[in-house]
């Protein structure tokens, strides 16, 4: 069986040691490393791939010294796109929230997590799924609140020409697509959605893939983002 390699990224050494001992529990994972921060991250990815044995999954905390969660994953996806990351925190700030997925990890969970809820997701995240915990979604996609950018606050030039074409993208999407989008907005896994509307998993799948060449996203939490900024989910 290949098992699930995980790096843990966080400045705690009791917290990193943690994770890594519940994680080493389960047969089906291996933690290949740990990191104290974001610079120390981005060693142990070199390191990693390197040695042919890039992580699956990166779990990765936001605030640390020298380089912040948010940072370094930014810096992970611009080096290696196909990285799996799931920022792990304290902090359920909306802005933060945004900022982790803008960066480009899949999900966001807080440490008081489940030991289950934290081995499902790591498992959804190798598969390149993201399942956020419900009141994570609830904080990044809820209706935008008066005075932002989305309520009618100016947004620079730049911005509104990608406002323009994710609404354009929106505009394509069939009414099973935005059934589907609110979904995954909402949290759902693909199993989740397919029993939901009674579709089979695969069909989901599909649906994704369209939705995201329309929107112009490489994952659901990027459409899910799109959709949102836009008050459509």
């Amino acid at each position: 069986m290949n098992r699930i390699r995980v790096l843990i990224v966080d400045d705690q050494t009791l917290v990193r040691e943690g994770f890594r001992k519940l994680l080493e529990m389960e047969p089906e994972f291996e933690v290949v490393g740990t990191a104290r921060n974001g610079e120390a991250a981005l060693s142990s990815m070199e390191q990693l791939y390197a040695q042919q044995q890039p992580p699956d999954v990166v779990l990765m905390d936001i605030r640390m010294p020298h380089m912040d969660g948010i940072a370094a994953t930014r810096a992970i996806k611009e080096r290696w796109s196909e990285a799996c990351i799931v920022i792990l925190t304290t902090f359920d700030d909306v802005e933060l929230i945004h900022s982790g997925l803008r960066a480009g990890a899949l999900g966001y969970l807080l440490k008081d997590v489940t030991s289950e809820q934290l081995t499902v997701t790591i498992r959804m995240a190798a598969q390149g799924q993201m399942l956020l915990q419900p009141e994570i979604a609830s904080k990044a996609f809820a209706p935008p609140s008066p005075g932002s950018a989305a309520a009618g606050a100016p947004v620079s030039l730049e911005g509104s020409r990608a406002s323009s074409g994710s609404a354009m993208g929106m505009e394509q999407l069939t009414e099973r697509e935005h059934e589907i989008l609110a979904l995954v907005a909402s949290g759902a896994s693909n199993r989740q959605i397919a029993e939901n509307l009674f579709l089979a998993e695969g069909t989901v799948k599909n649906h994704l893939s369209s939705i995201f060449g329309k929107l112009g996203v490489r994952d659901r939490t990027q459409a899910a983002l799109k959709a949102k900024e836009l008050g459509l989910v």
